[in-house]
Parts: structure tokens; C-alpha cells; sequence
């Protein structure tokens, strides 16, 4: 059962405690069970530049509920559940209020970077972009309960294409954005590396796919040495990809694997990539 709360606050100032809206969701099996909202008085002053962001004034909050009588309901809501946002600001305001919060926390940005990784690795992983990429409708960006119920939705879809439960993203946003195998399934740790500027393939930038004759760290080495930039997985600016043998059962039916997917479809549009043999490669930098 994927059951968790969803959190977001909107602030009057920079200071995270300066708390004038919330917005709490409560989600089961991909559905709402029970939303929250409501201004609250930060009785603090409110910045611009927050809200030009927001659209929430000093007049909007004159009657709200101040922060001192909103955490019990708060605290009920999180109960013994997961909590989760986007980004790790909402977290980082409700330490400060609640510093031995004994509940697990989920970053949904983090998911998203992983789960959408070929899209959102490196950027372009805001809220309303995601959602956006999507097709989540969202209608107030920046209302705290809006912004909360799209976070949720946007998990949702995260736990169903993935075909993963709540618990193995609890584990795997700890672990880096990429993942690689070795031949027994276990994660190896990141491998780029930043080219020999000496080397003669300096100026190169590599990705290895498949199971390799070697310790993927120990190509990466190789591959540095000669002056190659070693990356995780393919873009633009990739124009080497080393191919190894090719485990089928990792490839969930497809005839390749993604990163030869994602090449040769680069290929297709203009951009040069050499894909190549683990011997070729070799080869080419005198060691068969």
C-alpha cells in the first residue's frame, strides 16, 4: 500500500519560519483522501520579491490562524506517515518548527530526476515543468495546496511507471542519479571522469553500455588516460559510445539498450556519435 503526505508552504520572507501558507495532502493507492489549506499570519514583515511569487499580502492573512495554532494539525496529519515535498525547502521549514520529526521524508523532485532522468537529470526539473511534462494540469502554481496536489500526482506516476513501491524510492533517491551493474546486478558507483588534456583522444566524450571485459571503473580509467571525458549516459555532447556484450534480460524486450536507443536516435538527427566494439575501443587506444 503507497500511502503518504504531501506538504507545501509559502513563505512571506526569506526567513523559513516567516511560514503564511500551507497546503497538506493526504494520498492512498494513488488517490486523495484528504486535503488542507490555510493562510496563516507570520505576523512578520512581507518580502516583494515573495509576493510576486505567491500573491499572498499582508492583508490576505490580517485574520489567519498564526503558526503556533496550525502545527497540532499538522502534526496530526503526519502522524506516523511519510512525508513528502518538492525540493527540500518545505522539509528544511518544518525541521525548524519540529526539529525530532520521527517521520521518513521524500523528496519528490529527487524522484522525478531518477525516474525521468533521461529529461530531468541535470535540469529543467521545476515543479511546473514536470508537470507540465506530464500532462498534470495545474492550476495555481504557487498556491501551497495546489502545488502539493500536483507534487502528489506527479509521485503517483512515478510509483506506476516505474512499477516501484514507496519504500525503493525511499532508497534509491540516496543513491546517484545514474546507476550502473556490474554482471551480477550490483550498483557500481559513478564513473566520470574528466579527460587527460595530454592524451590524443582529448576532446572525446565517452559512455559504455553492456557488460564490458573489465571493471567498468576500470575502462573509465583507460578511456580518461588517453584524454576521453567520461559521462554517465548519452546527450549531445556524447561522441563515443563503447558497446559490451549485451544482457538480455536486462533489456526488458528491447533489442538494445537504452543508451544505444537514445544514440542512434541522436545519430538520426544530425549529431555524430561513433558506436563502437569494446575491442574496437581497445584498439583505438593501443591495448589490442
Amino acid at each position: 500500500m503507497n500511502k503518504f503526505i504531501v506538504i507545501d508552504i509559502e513563505t512571506a520572507n526569506p526567513d523559513l519560519l516567516s511560514i503564511c501558507q500551507v497546503g497538506i495532502v493526504f494520498f492512498e493507492n494513488g488517490r486523495i483522501v484528504t486535503k488542507w489549506e490555510t493562510l496563516v499570519n507570520p505576523q512578520d514583515y512581507f518580502d516583494p520579491i515573495n509576493v510576486c511569487v505567491h500573491g499572498i499580502t499582508p492583508q490576505d492573512v490580517e485574520d489567519a490562524p498564526l503558526l503556533s495554532e496550525v502545527i497540532p494539525i499538522i502534526k496530526e496529519f503526519f502522524s506516523n506517515n511519510t512525508i513528502c515535498s518538492y525540493g527540500a525547502f518545505d522539509k528544511a521549514a518544518m525541521m525548524r518548527i519540529l526539529p525530532t520529526l520521527p517521520n521518513q521524508w521524500l523528496d519528490i523532485m529527487r524522484v522525478a530526476r531518477r525516474c525521468w532522468s533521461d529529461k530531468f537529470a541535470e535540469k529543467g526539473y521545476g515543479l511546473a515543468n514536470v508537470s507540465n511534462f506530464l500532462k498534470i494540469e495545474q492550476k495555481h502554481h504557487h498556491n501551497a495546496l495546489d502545488d502539493a496536489i500536483v507534487a502528489g500526482h506527479i509521485l503517483n506516476r512515478a510509483l506506476s511507471e516505474s512499477n516501484e513501491d514507496l519504500d525503493y524510492w525511499l532508497d534509491r533517491i540516496k543513491k546517484p542519479l545514474h546507476l550502473e551493474y556490474d554482471e551480477n546486478g550490483n550498483i557500481l558507483p559513478k564513473i566520470k571522469r574528466q579527460g587527460n588534456p595530454d592524451g590524443p583522444l582529448y576532446g572525446e566524450v565517452i559512455v559504455f553500455t553492456g557488460e564490458l571485459s573489465m571493471p567498468r571503473q576500470t575502462a573509465a580509467e583507460k578511456a580518461a588516460s588517453v584524454g576521453c571525458d567520461v559521462v554517465d549516459g548519452v546527450s549531445k555532447k556524447v561522441t563515443l559510445l563503447v558497446k559490451g556484450i549485451q544482457d538480455k534480460s536486462r533489456l526488458a524486450g528491447k533489442k538494445l539498450s537504452n543508451k544505444e536507443i537514445k544514440a542512434k536516435d541522436l545519430i538520426s538527427k544530425g549529431h555524430i556519435i561513433k558506436i563502437i566494439s569494446e575491442d574496437d575501443f581497445l584498439k583505438m587506444i593501443g591495448e589490442s
